[in-house]
């Protein structure tokens, strides 16, 4: 009888300790994932650029290291969304939204990313996220727009 509690307790013993390390390894896991979550949404806020300017900010260019190596590793493809201010003409913010996101494309490329991985889209002025009628707004408008995602292996 004292045998048989004993290898009871031992089996009880053995599970709760499996059980909570594989709690421990779930834990880490979800852990790890949502930093991996956090990674990414933190690479794939919009870049703002100066009036009437194409180029990337300087600033902008560590996130970007970081984002062509998390699409590199990742395996995923990039969606760039260029867009402009509402002032000047409709074709011009077109074009300088488009150029916006061209420029991020080609510096992912010369860090790696493949060119088939990137698609670029112009919106020009057409879809503001803030008012055109103030400078913060308008700064906000100025942008280009990171999406991912993961390719299926």
């Amino acid at each position: 009888m004292k045998t048989k509690i004993i290898i009871q307790l031992a089996v009880l013993f053995i599970f709760l300790n499996v059980k909570a390390n594989g709690d421990h390894e779930t834990k880490t896991k979800n852990t790890t994932k949502a930093a991996k979550a956090v990674a990414i949404s933190e690479l794939t806020k919009n870049l703002e650029y100066d009036f009437d300017g194409p180029a990337v900010r300087n600033a902008y260019y560590e996130k970007l290291d970081q984002l062509a190596k998390a699409v590199i590793d990742g395996d995923y493809a990039v969606s760039l969304k260029g867009h402009a201010d509402g002032i000047g003409a409709y074709k011009y913010n077109w074009v300088l939204s488009d150029t916006r996101a061209i420029n991020v494309k080609k510096y992912l490329i010369s860090k790696g990313v493949k060119e088939n991985r990137i698609i670029t889209t112009p919106f020009g002025s057409t879809l503001p996220i803030a008012s055109n009628k103030t400078a913060t707004g308008r700064q906000k408008n100025r942008r280009v727009e990171i999406d991912l995602k993961k390719i299926a292996g």
